[in-house]
């Protein structure tokens, strides 16, 4: 069935991984430097946006394991497979449970906002990456447990293992990237129970389960460009960094901001 459409499919796959890698490293890396850089922007949701973005790094580096393997048409059995992409599943892991807690981070947000500012950001974070370590620890090893020596076509992890007002503008930025995550990764995560649902089994499950890579892609490289395109402070400091701050300033002038330039902003806290 396969054959030639087979290794054509694969070499689709790779190219629009290598392009999912290369926007998704940059959007990551320019968020992480953007929120290191700039005092205002360090609060609990963007710091925890940062450690999640590190993560999306990792886990788009691993996808180009499958990438190596996949150009130099190599195949390996999921004994061989999963402690290349191991490091992968911790951190895919990781950057979902973060994922949760930004959800319940809105929440916070809108129910104990006297809570939400008061209490410790270092505490804070910390309490937040405690159950995400904790449960990447868990899949990580349990990813050992569950090999066995079946061939897989591609060597990813969904084959590697067994089957206040700036508080509100906060809040409308986080609902539209957790949306965008949600539903790209229920999509990746759900398709193996789908497919097998349906009678799905074998060479064919392997090569629908390869395709929906895409969509695990985009849950890894959509949080900057959602951040740029909803707030206009982090794309004025992006333009800072990359075009001067005299571009940057044309910037918020020209999109009728009521701030002025070189006068101290005092409510600058965007998450």
């Amino acid at each position: 069935m396969y054959g030639m459409l087979a290794r054509v499919n694969q070499l689709i796959i790779v190219t629009y991984k290598i392009l999912f890698f290369f926007a998704g490293i940059f959007g990551n890396a320019c968020l992480i430097y953007m929120i290191a850089k700039k005092k205002t922007l360090q609060t609990k949701s963007s710091i925890l946006q940062a450690v999640q973005s590190f993560c999306h790094i990792i886990c788009l580096a691993g996808t180009q394991v499958d990438t190596v393997l996949t150009i130099l048409d190599i195949q390996l059995p999921r004994s061989q497979c999963y402690p290349k992409v191991s490091t992968y599943t911790f951190f895919e892991t990781v950057q979902s449970m973060i994922m949760l807690f930004l959800v319940i981070d809105i929440l916070i947000i809108v129910k104990f906002p006297r809570f939400y500012h008061t209490f410790s950001t270092t505490k804070y974070i910390i309490l937040a990456l405690i159950p995400a370590i904790t449960c990447g620890m868990v899949f990580f090893v349990w990813g050992f447990v569950g090999t066995n020596d079946e061939i897989v076509i591609f060597c990813n992890p969904p084959l590697g293992h067994k089957q206040r007002g700036d508080s509100w503008k906060v809040m409308k930025r986080l609902q539209l990237s957790v949306a965008i995550f949600v539903c790209s990764w229920f999509i990746a995560q759900s398709s193996n129970s789908v497919f097998i649902a349906i009678g799905i089994t074998g060479e064919t499950f392997n090569f629908l389960v390869a395709n929906v890579s895409f969509f695990v892609l985009l849950s890894f490289s959509q949080t900057f460009y959602v951040v740029i395109w909803k707030s206009k402070e982090y794309r004025t400091h992006f333009l800072s960094l990359w075009c001067g701050r005299s571009f940057a300033s044309r910037d918020v002038t020209g999109a009728g901001s009521s701030m002025k330039i070189n006068q101290p902003v005092t409510t600058s806290r965007i998450f």
